[in-house]
């Protein structure tokens, strides 16, 4: 060093000499580079600074040079540079004081406003001098360079191994690196892969992380965790389990065999110096290798985990979401028939209803389409318990094989449990008998941790056997389930269904419900899980329970008002101001809801398809006869029907076999008896004759004779079909 610049005012101050080193590998063992810096102290003694003005910083042992806002030991050097009090600053290289072209200029600025002057190993400088600081800012730049290359060679190096898939991180928990062949590989604990295997097997029935949590807390399992310590060392520990584990099994595609890498980019900001890792696209992923190594689910199945749980987010419309609180049943499955657009849940006085308002929201356009959620579900419902019945769940599911799979995942993972804490009972044993009795500091210690581990056992001992399912208790379940099935009508509307819970079930089997406004209704289209579609309509306007609705709506296929007023006061069901039932209040219950019904003559928009029931009227013209003519017939049992109470309309029970047997199509049969023979054989008159025969079970037929139509009557009913 050139002692030449160094004036008296320079001694006058301290001499700072800064020591750092980059990780904390090189401070356990690059030891040689700690003692050189160190040594720099004896160079600023022998340049003329007295012992007890050298300051050692040595608060960056450690940290790396790139940044300066993490280095508290600079931040104090550039403090003391700013209170003029500091003569000379020493370092072993440039790059132990700045690696980063900002840092290191404000530092030569500082320095060269007060008087401030820089030694190293290759001399001393003065930057207020031009070539001073020109020296100074080249070995600067080429400090920052060396560091932009070394980590370019890293990055290069890496990503070359990558690309092979023979980068091995810490691996998640339940895979591992095989030591020998270096090749990724299930975890050797079998309680481990037990338990993974189980949360992806809820997954793939529940949908629903927080499924998920709730049944996994329910029965007392834990999920295991790993702790890595310095030098990449792992140890399982085993914890309650918590949504952010659950989401992590769930989301990490090294689960599915797939080699990943670039699935998040990290961004430092400038102001703040925080570090945000923001999460990239499958697109934007550097490596991905499918089928690199064995996984828990394939990749199909990791990726219908993904739009399951990208599904489950309510905060956009272009997903149903979650099933979540509130009385609208279809909350997520609606869409509006005339735009194709989702229909989000709207309240107006308490009252929810399926609005499409994303043009009026954004734009001020007029609401698309609205629908009460009340009377939507109300026939949905209805719908939805007509098709689960205890023949649907016996040709779909076996949910008695089921149960004791899931009983027996369950407690295999009991068993699992109790065997790791009896490992570490006798683990707490071994240890106390090894240990010299006369050590009572260290007998003591391990005594009491053998006690705890026995004392842990035990109580996990007490929880399995209170809560393990035997096979009674599954065969007990499987006869309530099919119990339920069996009356699922009415526990859906009692209040033993939770309303999350009937979302959850709709949910099995409706995709999508398409809504469109239609002067008083609303045309429903519900879209069934395996392509089916189904149509309701349903009325706009109802001041009454959707139950009734629902009800009347059923009978209405086929009863008529009359019989449906009686069936509906003997249920003890009353109208909505509390009266009994008439069949006058029905009918104007039908008219103002746009309810169709099979008995129906006048208000044929309001008539159902079917046509297992037409008037007299109909039926005589069907036959070719007068209408008193099939009055007569019904008055003599020729003809089923009913005749609603107050009406003078004539019903009759229209079939195949009616219209072939009365029509005159009718093959004839040698066992066939004329009406005229009957009559004259039995001294009858017709009417007689032909009542008689219906009371003795015949068949009763209409042939063509000639350009007639006579009665025939036939023994054997069983024989009047063709």
């Amino acid at each position: 060093m050139n002692s030449t610049e160094v004036q008296e005012f320079h001694r006058e101050r301290l001499a700072v000499i800064y020591v750092r080193q980059s990780s904390p590998y090189q401070v356990e063992h690059n030891l040689e580079s700690q003692k050189r810096q160190y040594q720099l102290v004896d160079r600023a003694q022998t340049l003329g600074w007295l012992p007890d003005h050298c300051l050692v910083i040595d608060d960056d042992l450690g940290i790396s040079g790139a940044q300066s806002h993490n280095r508290p030991g600079y931040q104090r050097l550039i403090s003391l540079l700013a209170l003029r009090e500091v003569g000379i600053v020493l370092g072993l290289e440039i790059s132990r004081l700045a690696r980063n072209s900002l840092d290191w200029y404000q530092l030569l600025e500082l320095a060269a406003a007060f008087n401030v002057l820089i030694a190293d190993e290759d001399g001393l400088y003065n930057p207020a001098e031009f070539n001073d600081r020109l020296l100074l800012g080249l070995k600067g730049t080429i400090s920052e360079v060396e560091l932009y290359q070394i980590r370019a060679r890293m990055m290069r190096g890496r990503l070359n191994k990558v690309q092979r898939g023979e980068l091995t991180w810490v691996m998640p928990i339940g895979l591992e690196c095989d030591p020998e062949t270096k090749q990724i590989r299930l975890s050797n604990d079998q309680s481990v892969r037990h338990v993974l295997a189980l949360v992806f097997h809820l997954f793939h029935q529940l949908h629903s992380i927080r499924g998920v949590l709730r049944y996994l807390s329910r029965e007392g399992i834990d999920l295991p965790h790993q702790e890595v310590r310095r030098g990449f060392e792992r140890r399982v520990v085993w914890r309650s389990p918590t949504y952010e584990t659950v989401y992590g099994f769930i989301t990490n595609p090294a689960y599915a065999g797939v080699y990943c890498y670039g699935k998040r980019q990290r961004q430092v900001d400038p102001l703040t110096h925080q570090t945000h890792n923001r999460t990239c696209s499958r697109d934007a992923w550097t490596v991905f290798l499918p089928e690199h190594h064995p996984g828990y689910l394939s990749l199909l199945e990791f990726e219908e985990n993904q739009r399951i749980l990208e599904n489950n987010r309510n905060q956009y419309l272009t997903s149903p979401g979650a099933p979540r609180q509130g009385t609208a049943l279809l909350a997520g499955l609606v869409f509006c028939q005339q735009c194709g657009r989702r229909m989000r849940v709207r309240y107006t006085l308490g009252n929810p209803y399926y609005t499409c308002d994303g043009a009026e929201r954004r734009f001020g356009a007029p609401i698309c389409n609205r629908a009460s959620a009340t009377r939507v579900d109300a026939l949905v419902e209805d719908l939805f318990l007509t098709v689960i019945n205890p023949e649907t769940l016996e040709k779909s599911v076996r949910y008695d094989t089921k149960l004791q799979e899931e009983a027996d995942l369950v407690d295999r993972s009991w068993q699992e449990k109790l065997k790791r804490l009896e490992y570490q009972a006798d683990l707490a044993r071994r240890r106390y008998e090894h240990v010299d009795p006369a050590n009572r500091l260290v007998a003591q210690t391990l005594e009491t941790e053998w006690n705890q581990s026995l004392v842990e056992l035990e109580a996990v001992r007490k929880a399995y056997q209170e809560q393990r399912i035997t096979p009674q208790e599954l065969s007990s379940t499987l006869a309530q389930m099919r119990e339920v099935i069996a009356h699922l009508r009415q526990y859906w509307y009692s209040d033993r269904l939770a309303q999350d819970e009937k979302k959850e079930l709709l949910r099995c089997l409706i995709e999508q419900v398409f809504l469109q406004t239609q002067e008083k209704l609303i045309r429903a289209q519900i879209h069934w899980y395996g392509g089916a579609v189904s149509e309701l309509d349903v009325p706009k306007y109802l001041f009454s329970a959707p139950s009734i609705y629902h009800r009347i709506s059923e009978l209405a296929h086929t009863l008529t008002d009359a019989e449906i007023a009686l069936l509906l006061n003997q249920e003890n069901v009353r109208t909505v101001k509390g009266k009994l039932w008439t069949a006058r209040r029905v009918m104007d219950f039908r008219k103002s809801n746009q309810i169709p019904s099979t008995f129906v003559c006048k208000t044929q928009a309001l008539r159902t398809g079917e046509r297992s029931y037409l008037t007299s009227a109909e039926v005589a013209k069907q036959l070719g006869v007068a209408q008193p003519t099939i009055q007569r017939w019904f008055r003599l049992g020729i003809l089923p029907g009913k005749r609603d109470e107050g009406q003078s309309v004539l019903w009759i029970q229209w079939s195949e076999d009616l219209e072939y047997r009365l029509k005159g199509g009718a093959t004839p049969d040698p066992r066939m008896l004329s009406i005229r023979k009957l009559c004259r054989t039995q001294k009858m008159t017709p009417d007689q004759a032909l009542a008689w025969a219906q009371a003795q079970g015949y068949a009763i037929f209409r042939l063509q004779v000639g350009k007639l139509l006579w009665f025939y009557v036939m023994p054997n009913s069983s024989s009047a079909t063709h």
